[in-house]
């Protein structure tokens, strides 16, 4: 989307209102009173046929008659009429909308058709949309409040896109006093600039530090990684904020009917967002809490924390969450706690967390605040103040405050009272200290900071070239597949396609008869697997379409009673013959890798402890392609398995370089081809000597 365009959107000088009304408590009266009444200052004309004027201002039949081109329009007229205004706007060179009217995608049919004549108006004129059915934006710097919001938020460092209207608002009311805002942004149906689109503009806008955004649905995850790993790499890192529903299959369900969002599987979200380096809150308050003090607070620049507190049982209680949460308890240094000894009552506690006792006042604290920030050990600090009769929770604020513009750390108050400490939040919040009630948000909180800050010091590398892959021969399997109209791939289609990769593969060959599987066998000269070649059977050990470590001799007769077992179990499936393997080494670590069509975001590809236990243990990872080789080794390291993986007790480890090498193959196998739509690897049984694993069966569809 061209910037000139965006910034005429959001920093516009003149605004045409199409829709404007006299009538009070209506869409077009609010949007009119926020614009001509509120303290922008830039030019309004309100577009209404059947007014002279409105709150002062003259009225035009429509944008034509207003004799300029104004920056932006922002369109509140009934759904039908909308496709027609937009098209006058273009006609006279307006180029940004925002079309506040709903009764599109979110519809039905009808909405859909006439949601997507709306985007094709604004791309051939290159028009930057907003919308449709959204609220609008809001602009603090600019006291422009281009929306039916009922107020501008104050101004700050953070900026906010809401697929929601209604939690935009919510949000601006909550964080009333805790936020300042860049711009609020309302994306409604993201007909013409989405989420990605709006983050990146975002990405480059010197009022936004900090980036946040409401989600029902995205798409595009290959750019979403790309754009979120950038954002970390700028020389003043930005980092990003997201707030995802849809979480269960009743939230999902939710909202595709509130939007018309097409939401995926929680599990591809999170991986997504793991990837993009992007910060996943779970609630609204951790959303709140989290962007608060990443736009109050430098980032950490490790993970080592100290908590100082003057209540025990909230210390140990900060001390589990902060642990939880990936940060480090470090003692204070030896020069630190021998400092802080003679100046603290005996009682007290000169570790970490430091104990300033309940009788604690300001001075107290000032001791141990002051020498722990001081403590090059120490990247951060959670102080706790609990309202002992003796506290002093005003001057304690002051102290905070003075601490934190005097030693540049961050450091997130815990005021865990009520009314006693109204006085002392009300002057942390002003002077722009984070601020929490309880001690588990800000341990979380800061873990996230801390996370970003190990983020960066990560480098993400270009996509590996792998020799050995032959791309022709693997699309004339595909290809056989699409000619007989066949969406799942045999065992010879796909043994062809994974040998093009350049996967460890057993030899194999298909059997139609008893016969030559004898042939076959006889040919390898040692013990062989059977296993039932046939498009109806997935999972072929549930039919008893699988027999191992089947002698030569024996193969013909075995044949035979592999295919009558499968008919017994499944009549109803078409046999095309018996693939005869050979037997893998013993002893491999299983391993299934598989690739999944995730609805408009892509290929996710999926790593995880294999075999009978897939579905059992559930101990899988997910990254989307293309996968880097940090990715691929990311995805290992966190299955519950990787330790065992690795080797333990004696036990030796698999080579994990190969599997992390597969999964990067099979990134590039999907991106090559992306009609695969499913693709199970399962096992790959994995060894210590790498010449030693093989894919011990896979399967593959495509649309």
């Amino acid at each position: 989307m061209n910037r000139e365009s965006l910034e005429r959107l959001f920093s516009p000088r003149s605004i045409a209102l199409v829709g404007a009304s006299t009538k009070l408590g209506t869409v077009g009266n609010d949007l009119a009173k926020n614009l001509i009444l509120g303290s922008f200052d830039g030019t309004v004309f309100p577009v209404n046929p059947k007014a002279d004027e409105l709150y002062g201002v003259r009225c035009f039949p429509n944008v034509a008659a207003i004799g300029s081109v104004p920056d932006l329009a922002i369109i509140a007229v009934p759904a039908a009429a909308v496709v027609d205004v937009l098209k006058q706007c273009a006609d006279i060179g307006i180029r940004a909308g925002v079309v506040i009217s709903a009764g599109f995608r979110e519809t039905g049919p009808e909405g859909v058709a006439r949601e997507t004549e709306l985007a094709d108006i604004a791309r051939k004129a290159g028009m930057a949309l907003l919308g449709p059915n959204c609220l609008g934006f809001l602009h603090p710097a600019l006291r422009l409040n281009a929306s039916f919001a009922p107020r501008l938020p104050r101004r700050g460092p953070v900026g906010f896109l809401s697929q929601s209207g209604a939690l935009l608002t919510a949000v601006l009311d909550l964080s009333e006093g805790r936020l300042g805002f860049s711009k609020t942004i309302s994306t409604g149906n993201t007909a013409v600039l989405d989420e990605k689109t709006l983050i990146g503009y975002l990405s480059s806008d010197p009022d936004t530090r900090v980036i946040s955004f409401y989600a029902e649905g995205l798409s595009d995850a290959p750019a979403f990684v790309t754009l979120g790993r950038e954002l970390l790499s700028l020389p003043e890192a930005k980092p990003v904020i997201a707030l995802k529903s849809g979480r269960t299959e009743s939230g999902m369900r939710a909202s595709g009917s509130h939007t018309g969002s097409l939401a995926g599987t929680d599990a591809a979200y999170d991986a997504l967002f793991r990837q993009s380096r992007i910060l996943r809150a779970n609630s609204v308050r951790e959303f709140l809490d989290t962007a608060s003090a990443f736009s109050l607070n430098p980032l950490p620049h490790g993970p080592r924390v100290a908590i100082i507190t003057n209540a025990g049982g909230l210390g140990v209680i900060a001390a589990d969450s902060a642990t939880k949460a990936g940060l480090a308890i470090s003692p204070l240094s030896e020069k630190t706690a021998d400092a802080l000894r003679p100046l603290l009552p005996p009682a007290a506690s000169v570790g970490n967390p430091i104990d300033v006792l309940g009788d604690a006042k300001s001075d107290r604290y000032r001791i141990a605040l002051d020498l722990a920030a001081k403590d090059s050990d120490i990247d951060s600090l959670i102080v706790i103040v609990t309202p002992q009769s003796m506290t002093e929770a005003d001057e304690t604020a002051n102290v905070i405050i003075e601490a934190k513009r005097t030693y540049g750390k961050p450091i997130l108050a815990v005021f865990s009272g009520g009314h006693a400490f109204e006085r002392g939040i009300g002057l942390l919040r002003e002077a722009n200290v984070s601020v929490f009630i309880y001690p588990e948000d800000a341990a979380k909180t800061l873990g996230m900071m801390a996370q970003v800050s190990a983020w960066r010091t990560g480098r993400f590398s270009s996509k590996r070239p792998f020799a050995g892959i032959d791309r022709k021969r693997a699309a004339a399997a595909i290809a056989t597949a699409k000619t007989e109209g066949r969406t799942k791939l045999t065992e010879m289609e796909i043994g062809e396609i994974l040998r093009a990769y350049g996967f460890p593969m057993l030899q194999s060959r298909f059997a139609a008869t008893p016969e030559e599987a004898a042939d076959i066998a006889r040919s390898f000269g040692k013990p062989v697997a059977l296993k039932i070649s046939s498009p109806d059977i997935i999972h072929k050990t549930d039919t008893g379409g699988v027999m191992l470590d089947v002698a030569p001799e024996h193969v013909a007769e075995k044949y035979s009673e592999l295919l009558d077992r499968v008919r017994t179990k499944r009549p109803d499936a078409k046999l095309d013959g018996v693939t005869v393997m050979e037997m893998g080494a013993p002893d491999g670590k299983e391993l299934i890798l598989g690739v999944k069509d995730e609805p408009r975001l892509g290929s996710l590809i999926l790593v995880g402890m294999g075999g009978i236990y897939t579905e059992t243990l559930r101990d899988v990872s997910f990254r989307f392609a293309p996968l880097m080789p940090e990715d691929a080794a990311e995805m290992l390291a966190e299955l519950h398995g990787y330790k065992m993986l690795r080797g333990v007790r004696g036990e030796s480890g698999i080579d994990t370089g190969l599997v992390t090498e597969c999964l990067q193959r099979l990134s590039r196998l999907v991106e090559d081809f992306p009609e695969i739509s499913e693709l199970d690897i399962n096992p790959l049984s994995a060894h210590p000597d790498p010449s030693l694993t093989r894919i011990l069966d896979a399967r593959i569809s495509i649309r």
